[in-house]
């Protein structure tokens, strides 16, 4: 139970237990995730109305209103299981008075929205879920050369695996990008450069061959979802690449089908399980 001795000690720093300290009252969500917080870890403390300044912790109190019972109202809304916690006002001293809230640790996950928030070394983490990646899929970009497309998504099924061409799997209600997001855990693709499209620079005579433009964006897209170097840029012909994304190699497509083999160690070295008796 909250008492003005036992706050009164929090705030003097005599007692070794987790607080936090606001100025001003905070926003139904914001107290929720602090709560959550520390019902995920230890249980805490949250006193509204004290700063910490000059060395001390100092009471400034808070203005007794109707907004702090409506915000307390919302709080038990955001949560799926709403932890164990009590509040009170309390006044030390015969000083302006403070809002002091108590947080017991849950035996069970305490989730905001959706979310989980702990409490690590005094600020709040969200902890992020460990995804479960798929190393049976990879996608596959590509730009108008139907020939390279199918000898890339033939060779990936040889491996045992799942090609998912990411232009096929478009429909009217959902873009490249959300296709992307759908098959989140897809851990490779491989981006085929074909000469599709012709451009210059500003003030050049000659035209130069390059991929699409949704090739490149899909590409720099990819390499920030699931990681550079699970990415392999493969291009066929003498075409213009992008030469300012960083570490990122080429490879050319041959025709003795030597990026087959570069395909496959990359693919074992994402963590797929390849058969490299399959690639002859």
């Amino acid at each position: 139970m909250l008492n003005e001795e036992m706050i009164k000690e929090l705030i003097e720093g005599k007692l070794d237990k987790p607080i936090k300290l606001f100025a001003s009252m905070e926003s139904a969500k914001d107290i929720a995730i602090i709560v959550a917080a520390f019902a995920n870890t230890k249980g805490g403390y949250l006193l509204f109305g004290v700063q910490y300044t000059l060395g001390e912790n100092r009471i400034i109190g808070l203005a007794q209103d109707f907004k702090i019972n409506t915000i307390m109202q919302e709080i038990p809304n955001l949560f799926e299981i709403v932890p164990d916690y009590e509040y009170d006002w309390i006044e030390i001293q015969n000083k302006r008075p403070i809002f002091a809230m108590k947080v017991n640790k849950s035996k069970e996950a305490i989730l905001v929205q959706g979310n989980r928030y702990e409490m690590h070394e005094n600020e709040i983490v969200k902890v992020e879920e460990k995804k479960e990646m798929d190393y049976t899929k990879v996608f596959i970009v590509h730009g108008r050369d139907n020939e390279a497309k199918q000898e890339v998504a033939r060779f990936i099924e040889k491996l045992g695996l799942e090609a998912i061409i990411l232009h096929e799997q478009v429909s009217r209600s959902h873009t490249i990008i959300e296709k992307i997001e759908e098959y989140s855990n897809v851990g490779y693709a491989v981006v085929i450069y074909t000469p599709c499209d012709e451009g210059r620079l500003k003030g050049e005579k000659n035209f130069n061959s390059r991929a699409r433009q949704n090739v490149v964006f899909e590409h720099g897209f990819l390499m920030g979802k699931i990681g550079r170097k699970n990415v392999f840029a493969l291009v066929k012909g003498n075409i213009e690449t992008p030469n300012d994304i960083s570490g990122v190699v080429y490879e050319n497509m041959d025709s003795s089908g030597a990026w087959k083999l570069s395909i496959a160690r990359e693919l074992k070295a994402a963590g797929y399980q390849i058969d490299v008796n399959n690639i002859i």
